[in-house]
Formats: C-alpha cells, sequence, structure tokens
C-alpha cells in the first residue's frame, strides 16, 4: 500500500469528501472540520482551504488532511480524514505516519499539535499510538484535547 499526498483537492475529490461526510452529519462534520465549517460541507468550501493535500493509495484518492498554521516551530494540522470504507484497514495510521514524517524533514518544526473532540476516541487513539500526546484539555464548546508530538 503506498501512500501519497497532493497539495489542493481537485474537484472531483472534493465531490467525494462532500457526499462521504455530509451523509455521516453535522456532528460527524464537526469532530473533523471543526465548528467554523457550515454544515453542509461544499466543494467551494474544501478548495477554498489553503494548506489542504490530497491523500491517494495509489492512484486512488482516499482522504484529506491540511497544514493549518505554523505557529513558531510548531505545525498544527487538522481536517484529516479517511474515507469511511476504508477506515479501520490502517490507512489512516500510514497516511498520518507518513505526513508526520513529510513535516518533520523541515528542519524548522520541532512539533506537530493538533485538536481531538473527546468524543472520537477512535481518533484519539491513533494519535496516541502515533505518538501524540494530550497537553492541554479545552473544555468549550465542546471538550477536546490538543495533542502534541516532537520531532
Amino acid at each position: 500500500m503506498t501512500i501519497r499526498f497532493e497539495e489542493n483537492v481537485i474537484t472531483e475529490n472534493a465531490q467525494f469528501v462532500c457526499k462521504w461526510s455530509n451523509s455521516l452529519g453535522k456532528s460527524f462534520q464537526e469532530q473533523w472540520m471543526g465548528t467554523m465549517i457550515p454544515f453542509p460541507l461544499t466543494i467551494q468550501v474544501l478548495q477554498d482551504l489553503e494548506g489542504i493535500f490530497s491523500i491517494f493509495e495509489g492512484q486512488k484518492f482516499v482522504g484529506l488532511i491540511q497544514k493549518i498554521r505554523l505557529e513558531g516551530r510548531n505545525l498544527h494540522i487538522g481536517r484529516f480524514f479517511i474515507n469511511p470504507q476504508k477506515q479501520g484497514q490502517g490507512l489512516g495510521g500510514q497516511a498520518l505516519r507518513k505526513f508526520v514524517s513529510l513535516v518533520f524533514e523541515n528542519e524548522d518544526i520541532d512539533t506537530i499539535s493538533l485538536n481531538v473532540f473527546e468524543a472520537n476516541q477512535r481518533a484519539k487513539n491513533l494519535y496516541q499510538k502515533e505518538g501524540f500526546e494530550i497537553v492541554q484539555m479545552v473544555e468549550a464548546p465542546v471538550r477536546k484535547y490538543i495533542m502534541k508530538k516532537r520531532r
């Protein structure tokens, strides 16, 4: 299984993401997109995101991940989403590992952080398995954790 990334998301793949996400409802979308993105998700919203990367397994589009912002020597990532039909096959872990490895090729970055809602245990477990540690808990509007991984 070969994972690769391409910057941005083409219209056809954005349509897939909207279909996958919207079919699972507003609360699901909020878990992976955050609360600032209106439901239902649209192609335009996805294509307007800066730092978004399409994830491919070989030639097949399987998901997204985003470099959200650089804060000093920390890169905050998020909006990590794998096709629900492909989840549970180790693809998310492999994609996250490879993305983290690529990020750390930049010697100006020492840590990577992300947010995860407390209710999203599956994602939290994946991040912990990949070496992310909880560094802070935020209570509002919904309890979430800020997790960080060091080089």
